[in-house]
């Protein structure tokens, strides 16, 4: 097939995701072609390597506002609102103007994946052509509370309650600002219902897409290369990994307090490995855990090399990602050699087979992680042994073969 990809894609794992698809059909013989913005990342594993071309189209700016315009939207704390509307018409533009080198070049389908400011991608409403969308999950904050339901009342319904002029303008913001989340709801659903197939990571995933849009999706499962990720032959070290962005979603103050929960004698560091980080989150994270004496150190951006020796040497990998859709990191860390203590919830509850490459809490509950962390950190020998057993379950039922066969079987379908 000749494969047109699009993708918005900054760090992390939906760009992992679409790596190895690119990567593995590349090498069955598929021509792929990417076409992505400006403001994409290129670094994080690029896909040029298994691309016969890339393109790089920039979001069009949006038309300089007049200055009356411009000053009533900062003067009325309109700007947020102003932003997330502009950016959904510039988005439009940019998919139009991709769309017509697309379809100049006659590909067979379009693989569309996910884009860094509305999850959704808008470009199959623009492309007549056979297309598959691979949607890691809707756009969170509008259909869950990450952490606070953007429908809901302010916490101060009105700082104004004597003043009827200020307490009908707090009033209007409030309606704008919701205005602009509609808008962004609505395209939303527009263009996932434009493409022929929606492609999702996990059951949770396909339930999140038909609780927020109503639609069918089909669960194409990812997979782990057990060669790029492998066990060190170092011993195992009592300490306590976790990866991910230093963010509210991957819920690290659960980690912090998991671990705060073991006797001071026998308490190990945490280590926390990520490729962003919310300054102000990290910092209350460093003050968390020294006020709960857990000895916590947080990486940002480290090689492929260091992350898979960290996560190979680690006694066990602690997750405890806020209803993360699929979550990459856990099969990982069990390619590594390393088994999971994970909060039961999001895909995760599909990965990790309790007693076979890890241990899933049936919530967040601060002992119950702990104790199982204790298990590990306390037994090297056994941590040794769920790894390696953790790894051959990856081996046998994760493997990025499947993976690939599974991706390219749902485009041969839709593209015929």
């Amino acid at each position: 097939m000749k494969i047109a990809v699009w993708h918005n894609l900054l760090t992390g794992g939906a760009k992992r995701a679409l790596h190895m698809h690119v990567k593995g059909l590349h090498a069955r013989g598929h021509r792929i072609h990417v076409f992505t913005t400006t403001e994409s990342e290129r670094q994080y594993l690029p896909l040029g390597p298994y691309a016969e071309s890339e393109t790089y189209l920039s979001i069009p700016p949006q038309p300089i506002k007049q200055n009356l315009k411009k000053w009533i939207s900062k003067s009325f704390r309109l700007e947020e609102a102003d932003f997330r509307i502009s950016r959904l018409a510039q988005l439009k533009r940019h998919a139009s103007e991709c769309s017509q080198k697309i379809e100049a070049e006659h590909f067979d389908i379009l693989f569309a994946n996910s884009c860094q400011y509305t999850y959704n991608s808008p470009i199959g409403s623009f492309v007549n052509l056979p297309s598959v969308s691979y949607l890691q999950e809707p756009y969170r904050p509008f259909y869950e509370a990450s952490p606070r339901l953007p429908w809901l009342l302010p916490k101060v319904a009105t700082a104004h309650p004597r003043n009827p002029i200020k307490r009908a303008l707090e009033r209007s913001r409030e309606l704008y600002k919701n205005h602009a989340y509609r808008l962004q709801a609505t395209e939303e659903l527009k263009w996932a219902t434009a493409y022929d197939r929606i492609l999702c990571n996990s059951q949770f995933s396909r339930e999140s897409i038909l609780r927020a849009y109503n639609l069918e999706s089909k669960v194409c499962y990812l997979g782990i290369d057990s060669e790029a990720f492998k066990p060190c032959a170092n011993e195992k070290e009592r300490y306590v990994i976790g990866v991910g962005s230093a963010h509210y979603t991957k819920r690290i103050e659960a980690a912090i307090i998991a671990i705060s929960t073991i006797p001071m004698q026998i308490r190990p560091p945490l280590l926390w490995i990520g490729n962003f980080a919310d300054n102000a989150y990290a910092e209350s994270m460093h003050q968390l855990a020294i006020s709960h004496g857990v000895e916590f150190k947080h990486r940002i951006l480290v090689s492929d090399i260091e992350l898979q020796y960290a996560m190979g040497t680690a006694a066990c990998f602690l997750y405890t990602s806020h209803l993360e859709p699929f979550g990459l990191t856990p099969l990982e860390a069990n390619s590594c050699g390393t088994a999971v203590v994970a909060i039961g919830e999001g895909g995760v509850r599909e990965t990790i087979v309790d007693g076979i490459n890890g241990f899933v809490s049936l919530d967040n509950d601060p002992q119950a992680l702990g104790q199982l962390v204790v298990r590990f950190t306390e037994n090297l020998d056994f941590a040794k042994t769920a790894g390696a057993q953790a790894r051959d379950h990856v081996i046998n039922h994760w493997s990025v073969n499947d993976a690939i066969d599974r991706i390219e079987q749902h485009l041969l379908d839709i593209s015929r």
